[in-house]
This record gives C-alpha cells, sequence and structure tokens, in this order.
C-alpha cells in the first residue's frame, strides 16, 4: 500500500516538472491581440468587409506594488475589446494593468494581480479561447 502511495506522488511530482514556466525576459516587448472568429456558438461567422480590431499592449518587466505582476502599457483599445468579448470577466473600474508567466502560459491581470486572461503558447501565437468558439489571440511582434 505504501509503495502505491509513493508512486503516486512520484507521478506528480514528474508532471509539475513537465510544466513550462515561461521566462519573463522573454516575454517583454511589444504584442498585438486581436480575435480570431472562426466560429461563434458553432455557426461560421460571416465575413465581415471591416479589418478585425487590433490591440498593440507592451510587455513590460517592471513589477506592481502587488509584487509579483509586471506592468502592461496599453491604450483603451485592449480594455474596450475584452469588455465586449469577455463582459463577464470584466468590471467596471478594473482594467488589464499587469501580466505574469505561468506554466504554459501567460496571464494578464488587474493591478492586484487577478487573472482576467489566460493565453496558452501555441505555434507561432499565444491563444486564450472563448466559451463562444472564438479565440483572443496574442502575437509577439518585437522587443523594446
Amino acid at each position: 500500500m505504501t509503495n502505491k502511495s509513493v508512486a503516486s506522488i512520484s507521478t506528480s511530482k514528474s508532471m509539475a516538472n513537465n510544466l513550462n514556466l515561461p521566462d519573463p525576459a522573454e516575454l517583454t516587448g511589444v504584442w498585438e491581440l486581436f480575435v480570431k472568429q472562426q466560429f461563434v456558438k458553432q455557426q461560421p461567422v460571416k465575413q465581415q468587409a471591416e479589418k478585425p480590431q487590433i490591440c498593440r499592449i507592451e510587455l513590460t518587466d517592471t513589477l506592481l506594488p502587488e509584487g509579483s505582476v509586471r506592468a502592461v502599457k496599453s491604450d483603451a483599445c485592449l480594455n474596450e475589446m475584452l469588455e465586449k468579448i469577455m463582459p463577464e470577466k470584466t468590471v467596471p473600474g478594473k482594467t488589464i494593468a499587469g501580466w505574469r508567466s505561468e506554466p504554459d502560459g501567460i496571464a494578464l491581470t488587474d493591478a492586484e494581480g487577478y487573472s482576467l486572461a489566460f493565453f496558452g503558447q501555441e505555434t507561432e501565437q499565444w491563444v486564450a479561447y472563448l466559451a463562444d468558439g472564438r479565440e483572443l489571440v496574442m502575437v509577439f511582434k518585437n522587443k523594446f
């Protein structure tokens, strides 16, 4: 019986070691965010004549007073986009103010460190999957 417990603990430790914690120094710089609208509620989205909204943000290496979150520089574009696509995650007066690397991803947070959006890494981009089938995509553009 004891051996099974030890094996279980070893497996858990092994799994934890497989998580990739991105290095914050590699993530700092200018990023673009946009909504990829392939499907909404299992129905194809009609092609729109206008281009998708693209927001530029800067992930900095400056720590916020909270202590574990780094500052995000952005204009109103990002918060307006999130209010439209994720109204359940937005609270009046709370805005994206920070970011942190997390196992297998990047979290955009408010000033207190509460996660508002999580992006997992895919080949050339980072993606947050929305409940209605859309994807919020972050693409690295350049270092400062």
